[in-house]
């Protein structure tokens, strides 16, 4: 697997979700052909250019695709009715390091929920970075010798 490979699982896994961005850092860490770095990196990179369409065309993406739209809703009415600015830096942190909520449906919902969303974007993006550096590393140090 690739580094490119890598970035765009996690580029299609963000919106699609039968593609897991997780399970192919760990699998690239378990080949032990780049550092976790690298394939956190990949991973981080080409999840954070889905993220940021989903951010800002978010709302177009609701209208077209139904299914989307009602993984957003669901997740929108488990929130607090006071959606403080508090409230959504822990749903961005907590969907950052572990992915829940989905880190897609916090993307496009952002916006409509934070007072200042624009300024957790980048906090969202560096804390997946650390999961994926964190899921290389582990696939590297507990994952198996792959012969490909």
């Amino acid at each position: 697997m690739s580094l490119a490979s890598i970035a765009a699982v996690a580029f299609i896994g963000t919106v699609f979700w039968v593609a897991s961005p997780e399970a192919a850092t760990a699998l690239a860490g378990a080949q032990h052909r780049w550092s976790p770095l690298a394939i956190g990196l990949a991973a981080a990179g080409g999840q954070s250019v889905a993220l940021l369409g989903l951010y800002f065309f978010g709302s177009q993406l609701r209208r077209h695709w139904r299914w989307f739209d009602r993984q957003c809703e669901r997740a929108r009415s488990r929130s607090p009715v006071d959606n403080t600015q508090r409230y959504a830096t822990g749903a961005v942190v907590t969907a950052g390091l572990l992915g829940f909520p989905p880190v897609s449906v916090t993307a496009t919902l952002l916006s409509g929920v934070a007072p200042r969303s624009l300024q957790l974007l980048p906090l969202m993006l560096v804390l997946r970075l650390v999961r994926f550096i964190a899921l290389g590393w582990a696939g590297a140090r507990f994952g198996w010798r792959l012969p490909w």
